[in-house]
C-alpha cells in the first residue's frame, strides 16, 4: 500500500502484538521512498495541534520566526502551506495509539489528507478503533485503502521469535530453552510477542539465580507462578460489550448462576426475563468456548467463575 502511495492504512492489534515495533520498522524501511517521515507516538486530541505536527515540514524561516511572521498558518489553510513546502515530494506519517484520538481530530486529519498531495498515513490502534470509525466516522472508514491485523503468534512462530532473539546476541538455536519449555511459554503467553519475551525473561532470571543452564519442563513447573499474567489485557477489553459486561459481573460477584446474572444486569432491552436468560446462557457458552469462564455443577444448576488465567486481569482497582 505504501509503495502504491495509498492515503490511509490501518494496523490493528491488541496490546503487545507488535504494532509499535512494526511502525518503527516502517520508518527505516521507507526512508528512501519518502522525503519526509513523521512518527507520532500518540495522535493529537485537539485539531489545532495538527499545525504543530506538520510544523516538522512547514518551518518558517529564521527571520520570519524572529519577528512573529509566519503565524498566518491555521488549521483551515494548513494543507496549502504543506503542499507548497512538499512541492511534489512524498510524506509518510505514522500515528500510534489512534484509538486515543478524538473524533474531531480524526475528522480534521481526514480533511487535511484529502487536500495534501503525496501524503500517506499509517494508523496503529487497538481493534476497538475500527468500531469507533464505523460508528462515528463512516466517511473516514471508506477512505482506508489497506487494513492489516496483527494477532497472536502460532506455536512455531513463538519458537522462531525466541530463536531469533537468542541468535541475535550470539546464542545457538533455542538454548537454554527446550521444546517442552517453549510449549509452556506459548500456552502462558497465548502467543503475544510482548508476553512471550516477558515470560522468557522471568524464566532466565530465575535460572541465573539458581545457576541452572537448561530451562526445561521440570524447571518451568517449579517456577510456574512466574507466568500468572498469561494473556494480554486487551484480549478482554476488545470483547463485545455484552460479553464484557457479563465478565465484569462474574468478576465482581464470584461464582454465580445465569439467573443471578440476569438479576444484576439491565434487562430493559430484552422482551422478558426468559429472553434475557436465554441470551445470558448463549453468551456464557461463548465465553466458555473462548476460555474466559469456567463452570461447575452444584445440584441442578451451573455456577460460573472467571477462568484462572484471566482472574488477575479481571480484578477491579
Amino acid at each position: 500500500g505504501l509503495k502504491n502511495g495509498n492515503k490511509f492504512s490501518v494496523l490493528l492489534g491488541p496490546t503487545g502484538s507488535g504494532k509499535t515495533t512494526l511502525m518503527k520498522l516502517l520508518t527505516k524501511r521507507f526512508s528512501d521512498d519518502y522525503e519526509h517521515i513523521i512518527y507520532l507516538p500518540k495522535p493529537p486530541k485537539d485539531p489545532a495541534d495538527w499545525i504543530t505536527v506538520f510544523s516538522q515540514i512547514v518551518k518558517p524561516g529564521f527571520f520570519a520566526s524572529l519577528f512573529g511572521k509566519g503565524n498566518g498558518i491555521s488549521i483551515y489553510n494548513l494543507s496549502e502551506h504543506v503542499n507548497r513546502k512538499l512541492n511534489g515530494k512524498k510524506c509518510l506519517m505514522l500515528i500510534d495509539e489512534c484509538h486515543e484520538s478524538s473524533m474531531e481530530s480524526l475528522e480534521w486529519l481526514r480533511t487535511l489528507t484529502d487536500h495534501i498531495d503525496n501524503l500517506s498515513i499509517v494508523m496503529a490502534a487497538l481493534p476497538v478503533f475500527e468500531n469507533m470509525l464505523k460508528s462515528n466516522l463512516e466517511s473516514f472508514m471508506r477512505r482506508i485503502n489497506s487494513r492489516v491485523e496483527l494477532t497472536n503468534l502460532t506455536k512455531s512462530e513463538t519458537r522462531e521469535l525466541i530463536k531469533k532473539r537468542i541468535e541475535y546476541i550470539g546464542g545457538s538455536d533455542i538454548r537454554p530453552f527446550t521444546s517442552g519449555s517453549i510449549d509452556y511459554i506459548y500456552e502462558a503467553s497465548a502467543g503475544f510477542p510482548r508476553e512471550v519475551l516477558r515470560i522468557c525473561n522471568d524464566l532466565l532470571q530465575k535460572a541465573l539465580e539458581k545457576n541452572i543452564s537448561t530451562i526445561d519442563s521440570d524447571f518451568v513447573r517449579e517456577n510456574e507462578t512466574s507466568g500468572e499474567r498469561r494473556i494480554s489485557l486487551e484480549s478482554v477489553n476488545i470483547l463485545p460489550a455484552r460479553q464484557k459486561m457479563i465478565l465484569d459481573v462474574i468478576a465482581e460477584h464470584g461464582e454465580i448462576t445465569p439467573t443471578e446474572i440476569v438479576s444484576l444486569i439491565d434487562t430493559e432491552e430484552y422482551k422478558n426475563k426468559d429472553n434475557a436468560l436465554r441470551s445470558v446462557n448463549n453468551i456464557l457458552r461463548r465465553l466458555m468456548s473462548d476460555g474466559f469462564v469456567e463452570r461447575k455443577k452444584i445440584g441442578k444448576t451451573y455456577r460460573y467463575s472467571i477462568a484462572k488465567k484471566f482472574q488477575t486481569m479481571m480484578v477491579n482497582d
